[in-house]
């Protein structure tokens, strides 16, 4: 007996003091400040604001209606650091109906909510935009002024050459992505798939780009497809070439509602000059040129409640700064990675901090943020690391926490 009440003292000593079991001592929470960017001038109270940005974190309940008016919209972003991203929020009218939508930028596609009338927003749309059906088609349209495109798109010609009858104009239905294949016929027969599929996504509303194919100096195959401010480029692989090459362009415009996929171009690859190909199968045409490629497109859209039209995401922006009366160190790119690691596992104590204060430690992952008192007592070994939200206080090795923000605490 006299034994157990020894263990039981002894874990009730070790308990007061420093922890042995490693926590996580990451916690971050939305920024306390935003930087704020509106077409209206829309009065942003706290509650208002508030109600906003947790459109931003729930899932999504709805779809907005294919007729819809976009009455406002605010985007929110962090006070100095861009690369953080945004959440962009639109308040929209569909008759009686209205609706908010979140885009945070490091997702694919907008939440949807039906919400009542919100005053704030409603008071500033005098104007009452007109309501316009953004329809469920995607059309490509042949588009004649190909140098303008190749100035828009910054296409140097001393490197490679837009492909004649190449480019479209492209109109999206609403909110989703088109899902690109490739089919590649070699010799008559299909050769598997020797190109990963791509993914262009699209957002709500009416859309329009430009998609067209180049030819590189060394003959290699690109496909291009957005708009001026942001589009996918693909290059095909080198062993996929040829001196001549000849589009075959298949559907103008399908139905996103409808199912499967829909052939979009062929491309013709050959050494010699090519004749007409418009009716002729793929596999009797990569037989006599040698290489045909056809590029599959699929419309996937979202439905209510679902977040992402596929499971992957963007990339998380991460970063950290280390602030003192005299300095600030910014840290970004795999130091940040291993510093997000090593704050998930660290020792706590229940004391609070000793020593001195020398900085404070701040965590920005999209747009939330953690920051850290940082204190060091001497002759220890271990930094104090206080949470300045719930006070708590973490231990993490001086030296390693050091070599990663490359300066001294």
């Amino acid at each position: 007996m006299k034994n157990v009440i020894g263990l039981i003292s002894m874990a009730a000593i070790l308990l007061s003091g420093c922890g042995t079991n490693e926590i996580n001592a990451l916690n971050l929470r939305p920024l306390s400040t935003y930087a704020i960017q509106q077409d209206q001038d829309i009065l942003l109270t706290s509650a208002l604001k508030t109600r906003l940005l947790a459109y931003c974190e729930q899932q999504p309940t709805d779809m907005l209606p294919t007729r819809r008016a976009e009455l406002a919209a605010i985007t929110f972003r962090h006070p100095f650091y861009d690369e953080l991203g945004s959440k962009t929020v639109k308040y929209w009218r569909s008759g009686d109906e209205r609706y908010v939508s979140c885009l945070n930028s490091n997702e694919q596609n907008e939440r949807v909510f039906r919400t009542d009338a919100l005053d704030a927003f409603e008071s500033v749309t005098a104007s009452q935009p007109q309501e316009v059906d953004v329809g469920n088609t995607l059309s490509f349209i042949p588009e004649p002024d190909v140098a303008a495109v190749a100035r828009a798109f910054a296409v140097n010609e001393t490197h490679e050459t837009i492909i004649p009858d190449s480019v479209f104009r492209y109109h999206t239905p609403d909110r989703g992505a088109l899902h690109v294949t490739y089919h590649v016929y070699q010799d008559g027969v299909e050769a598997g798939q020797l190109i990963e599929p791509g993914l262009f996504v699209f957002e709500s509303g009416k859309n329009e780009g430009v998609t067209f194919l180049t030819q590189l100096a060394d003959r290699r195959i690109t496909l291009q497809m957005g708009t001026e401010k942001a589009w996918d480029r693909t290059v095909l692989p080198g062993s996929l070439s040829g001196e001549y090459v000849q589009i075959d362009s298949k559907e103008a415009t399908f139905n996103s509602d409808a199912d499967g996929g829909r052939l979009l171009k062929r491309i013709v690859l050959a050494d010699e000059p090519i004749e007409d190909v418009s009716e002729q199968d793929s596999a009797v045409l990569s037989s006599r040129y040698g290489i045909v490629i056809e590029i599959w497109g699929t419309v996937q859209r979202p439905g209510a409640g679902e977040l992402t039209i596929t499971s992957g995401q963007k990339d998380v922006m991460r970063l950290a700064t280390y602030e003192t009366e005299t300095k600030t160190a910014h840290l970004d790119g795999p130091n940040t990675r291993e510093l997000f690691e090593l704050l998930s596992h660290v020792k706590t104590t229940s004391t609070g901090p000793t020593g001195e204060r020398r900085g404070t430690l701040t965590l920005y992952e999209q747009l939330t943020e953690q920051r850290f008192d940082v204190w060091i007592k001497e002759g220890e070994k271990s930094l104090q690391l206080m949470d300045v939200e719930t006070k708590r206080v973490y231990l993490i090795d001086q030296l390693e926490f050091e070599e990663l923000l490359g300066t001294y605490i």
